[in-house]
């Protein structure tokens, strides 16, 4: 199998939200300033001088920063200031923010990833985990579909033994590998996979698992990691008393209500028990029991 090495690229990061700041505090005829950076995870004093703010040591001048967008990221890079996101393989992937202090999310396409309506992404991710947090504690945990990794670092955070991520897509990993709220990806006890759910199951040794957290991209972008072939997979991988998490969205909107009741009696076919809506997580919980 194909591994992953996280590795956090180093620099402040910057939204349109700290540009605003550093305009307000300028206007005030400030030379120095605090300055809040990287979504709200470090607090610096900021500096004028001549045509340049100096941030984190690095001098970058006004009309740089007065073309910075609202709805984008940006890291400082070798200097240079880069906005988070990119064309790849056909696909337009951008990591987006919701808020000044906040996690951002990554639209894929232009369809995000995370939660963001009522919640933001770490605050969602650490929800999940927390349903289940009496058996992540100790336990070998399965995070299928990385993303920026969010719900792979609450595991963590809420003391499993071992996490083994798996993500399909490297351009996701490279923009995680930029995102300050993704730095946690760099603990020894989180493994990544790259690869193809579907497939990587089938290299994973049979009840090796005794928890699998399922956070898949929306039914209609993923349609197979919602499958019973998949479900029969994650069975095949959980141990005797093993649980399953699986996100699946808000049951409220549009379609979801049939949607959820397909997965439910797809989890049941696959031999899972005790499968209950878990409100917090916006997902189900199940259990192998045979």
């Amino acid at each position: 199998m194909k591994y992953y090495i996280y590795k956090y690229t180093p620099g402040s990061t910057l939204t349109r939200w700290t540009v605003e700041d550093i305009l307000k505090a300028v206007k005030t005829g400030l030379k120095k300033f605090d300055l809040v950076i990287d979504l709200g995870l470090k607090k610096i004093v900021a500096e004028v001088k001549d045509n340049n703010v100096v941030i984190d040591g690095v001098a970058i001048d006004f009309n740089t920063l007065e073309n910075v967008k609202e709805g984008f990221v940006y890291k400082v890079v070798e200097g240079e200031l880069r906005r988070l996101d990119m064309y790849r393989e056909g696909k337009y992937y951008k990591l987006k923010p919701v808020a000044s202090d906040k996690a951002p999310t990554i639209e894929i396409n232009g369809i995000h990833m995370h939660r963001v309506s009522g919640v933001d992404p770490w605050r969602d991710a650490i929800a999940k985990i927390k349903s289940i947090s009496k058996k992540i504690k100790g336990a070998k945990v399965l995070d299928i579909c990385t993303g920026l990794g969010y719900t792979a670092i609450a595991e963590v955070m809420f003391g499993a033994e071992s996490v083994t991520s798996i993500e399909v897509d490297e351009n996701v990993l490279s923009l995680a590998s930029a995102n300050p709220w993704s730095r946690g990806l760099e603990h020894p006890r989180i493994k990544i996979i790259i690869g193809d759910a579907l497939e990587v199951l089938d290299k994973l040794k049979p009840e090796s698992f005794d928890v699998v957290v399922h956070d898949p991209p929306r039914f209609e972008v993923a349609g197979e990691l919602y499958s019973l072939e998949f479900y029969r997979k994650i069975h095949n991988v959980l141990r005797r008393g093993g649980i399953l998490l699986h996100y699946t969205g808000n049951p409220s909107k549009h379609s979801n209500i049939d949607i959820l009741k397909g997965i439910k009696n797809r989890l049941s076919r696959a031999s899972f028990d005790g499968i209950k809506w878990v409100e917090s997580a916006k997902g189900f919980k199940a259990v192998k029991v045979r």
